[in-house]
């Protein structure tokens, strides 16, 4: 995932791989290094963990979303999943609203219990396990998955609810079923990834419940006051994110910069010659 930004100057390229099979050895779905280079010259600045590099920007993109979406008087968060994804979005979606309550749902109530005491221990937040129809009922729901079936219940999802889907990002697999999306009003990171990638929204099309020209906007439409966020607080929002190069770009810029200031790293010189 190459990618340039004129502003703040930022070069980089995200190299990363996808095993589903690394689940049942304990690894990560996912992994990926980042290498951030000088605008100008194109020599290597600083090489990071992508991996955290992209669960950073990536539950950042829906807190802002949800500081943007939810209604403000939300409360209680439902997760789904129990990975790294999961743990960023508590962090992070908790900066934005005062949550009082974490409903937690896993592949496994081992996992579920683990992720709930981690959440206590880790922010002070009240949390536990919970069925998917409590945790589809929450103010506002963050779907951090692999599944490649949906597991945010559309019956069970309130008047009103925000929903954040980051986890499918391939045309075929999806967090969301149909008739949740039909019922939404959608947003999205960038509509050229979500229109070719996010199958939460290209799988309802082919069901015949969505349509492309459905999708009210991108989030950063919303933060430049282009178009409203929520206009009803009765309305279920949606926002779906598949990911994009240039948010990796910036946000590796950002992290460089305040390593260099808290001097967090290790250097190395590389020979010139």
């Amino acid at each position: 995932m190459p990618c340039a930004v004129a502003e703040p100057r930022s070069l980089g390229a995200k190299i990363v791989s996808v095993f589903r099979g690394n689940a049942v050895r304990g690894l990560p779905t996912v992994n990926s290094i980042y290498v951030l280079s000088d605008y100008e010259t194109g020599a290597p600045l600083v090489i990071m963990d992508g991996g955290y590099l992209t669960a950073v920007r990536t539950a950042a993109g829906s807190a802002v979303a949800t500081r943007e979406l939810a209604r403000a008087d939300a409360r209680t968060l439902g997760v789904f999943g129990t990975g790294v994804q999961a743990r960023f979005h508590v962090e992070t979606i908790r900066r934005v609203r005062t949550l009082t309550r974490v409903l937690v749902s896993g592949t496994s109530a081992d996992k579920a219990h683990e992720f709930a005491e981690w959440v206590t221990a880790a922010t002070g937040l009240a949390a536990e396990p919970a069925a998917p129809q409590a945790t589809s009922a929450a103010d506002i729901v963050a779907a951090c998955t692999t599944s490649a079936t949906p597991v945010v219940l559309a019956e069970h999802v309130r008047d009103g609810a925000h929903v954040n889907a980051v986890g499918a990002f391939t045309p075929t697999t999806r967090e969301l079923p149909s008739q949740l999306v039909a019922r939404a009003r959608v947003f999205v990171d960038t509509r050229a990834g979500a229109l070719s990638e996010a199958g939460d929204l290209l799988l309802a099309i082919q069901d015949g419940q969505f349509t492309l020209s459905s999708v009210v906007g991108e989030v950063g439409e919303v933060l430049l006051g282009a178009i409203p966020g929520r206009i009803d607080p009765r309305q279920v929002t949606i926002y779906k994110s598949v990911g994009a190069a240039f948010l990796d770009a910036v946000t590796a810029r950002l992290a460089f910069e305040k390593a260099g200031e808290k001097a967090t790293g290790t250097v190395y010189e590389f020979d010139a010659e």
